[in-house]
């Protein structure tokens, strides 16, 4: 049985075919540098994918730049209109404070004159009114009492007029501004004070003693408690206490052990004002506080009187002057504790400390008493004391 051609015959290629498969390739002349070349495997051709990946990259790093520039000019552009909204924020608190002063002095301002014996002042109701109860002034001016003018339309006060600029002055801005002095000074070697301040202006005057004592006394009459505390804080009569009858600038105090502290009694009404402690070669800093304490336990505080604070160095003198905010009231028969914790360089020493010592009538004694760094009644710290006798 004959089979037909195709069967049991190897298939027949073309020679055309082949030749023209291999001039289409050699007559295009280049492969696209995009297109992926099959390998003799059939897979890609390594070339291309290193082309593909490095373009990639490069386009990776440029949008990660261009990020990084958006970012910057937003922080940037947020930053200026921070400072532009604090700038305006600025203008507007001023502006706003401006306008508020200019309200108040041409709109709600209902003048008065005052003729405080023979002296006449004029100023506003809410001056007057600026001061808290129990102030004279807050109560005439409350609306609830009727008062009478004068023929000139002044309210007549019969009262010294020479104080009461300093008063008005207080009413408008709450300060006292006398140009006094704070305390004399006494001289490097720790003798009695000379005739000067601590400033370098020269020591209160008997003049500027009695014009403040009258200015208390018409303070107290308008019930003006906030001008007396002010007054009280300028060291008139002004006591020194000299515990120490020498001053050792030869030896050193040191501080590692804790606080300095001097128990001590007065036999009469008095303020402290401040105290004085041993000069430094270096700096130092000191906490101070006065207790109240247990006549039978000093360890025992029972009030805390008052406290201040401050830094002091070589500049300041041999003898430390540190002043209180307010005066401290001290009264017979209860036992008070100075307590200074002092850090920094060492200072010198008071030596040859006096037990009991009588300043301005007031008999003052220092307690047997050892403190934790070492200060005692007989030396170390607090070399004098500045009172105030009522």
């Amino acid at each position: 049985m004959n089979s037909s051609p195709s069967e049991n015959s190897s298939p027949v290629w073309s020679t055309k075919d082949t030749s023209s498969i291999g001039a289409d390739a050699s007559t295009s002349g280049r492969v696209d540098a995009g297109a992926t070349v099959p390998s003799a495997n059939g897979r890609p051709s390594s070339c291309s994918m290193d082309v593909a990946l490095s373009r990639f990259k490069a386009g990776a790093s440029s949008f990660h730049t261009l990020i990084g520039e958006l970012v910057a000019a937003t922080e940037a552009e947020r930053k200026a209109l921070e400072e532009a909204r604090r700038q305006l924020e600025e203008e507007r608190s001023q502006w706003e404070l401006e306008r508020q002063r200019v309200q108040t002095i041409l709109h709600d301002v209902e003048q008065v004159t005052l003729n405080v014996g023979g002296r006449k002042f004029t100023t506003s109701v809410n001056t007057l009114r600026n001061a808290p109860n129990p102030s004279l002034f807050n109560a005439m001016f409350s609306g609830r009492h009727k008062l009478t003018k004068d023929e000139e339309g002044c309210y007549f006060i019969d009262r010294d007029g020479r104080h009461f600029h300093d008063i008005l002055n207080y009413l408008r801005d709450g300060h006292f501004n006398y140009p006094g002095p704070v305390l004399p000074l006494s001289d490097t070697s720790g003798s009695a004070f000379s005739g000067s301040s601590s400033f370098g202006t020269p020591a209160p005057t008997a003049a500027d003693i009695k014009y403040l004592l009258e200015l208390r006394a018409e303070a107290n009459y308008y019930g003006l408690t906030g001008l007396m505390a002010a007054i009280d804080r300028f060291p008139h009569g002004l006591t020194r206490v000299a515990r120490a009858a020498a001053l050792n600038m030869e030896d050193s105090w040191m501080y590692e052990d804790g606080q300095d502290e001097l128990v001590f009694t007065v036999d009469k009404p008095v303020q402290l004002l401040g105290v004085g402690l041993c000069g430094t070669e270096g700096g130092l800093t000191v906490e101070m506080e006065l207790y109240e304490v247990d006549p039978d336990d000093y360890n025992r505080e029972l009030a805390t009187c008052c406290s201040a604070a401050q830094s002091f160095t070589k500049a300041d003198g041999s003898v430390l002057r540190l002043m209180l905010p307010d005066p401290a009231l001290l009264q017979p028969g209860k036992y008070y504790m100075l307590s200074a914790l002092i850090k920094g360089s060492e200072s010198y020493c008071c030596e040859e400390c006096l037990e009991t010592v009588i300043a301005g009538g007031v008999t003052l004694t220092f307690q047997p008493w050892e403190s934790p760094n070492g200060t005692s009644e007989q030396r170390g710290q607090f070399p004098e004391l500045y009172i105030r006798v009522l």
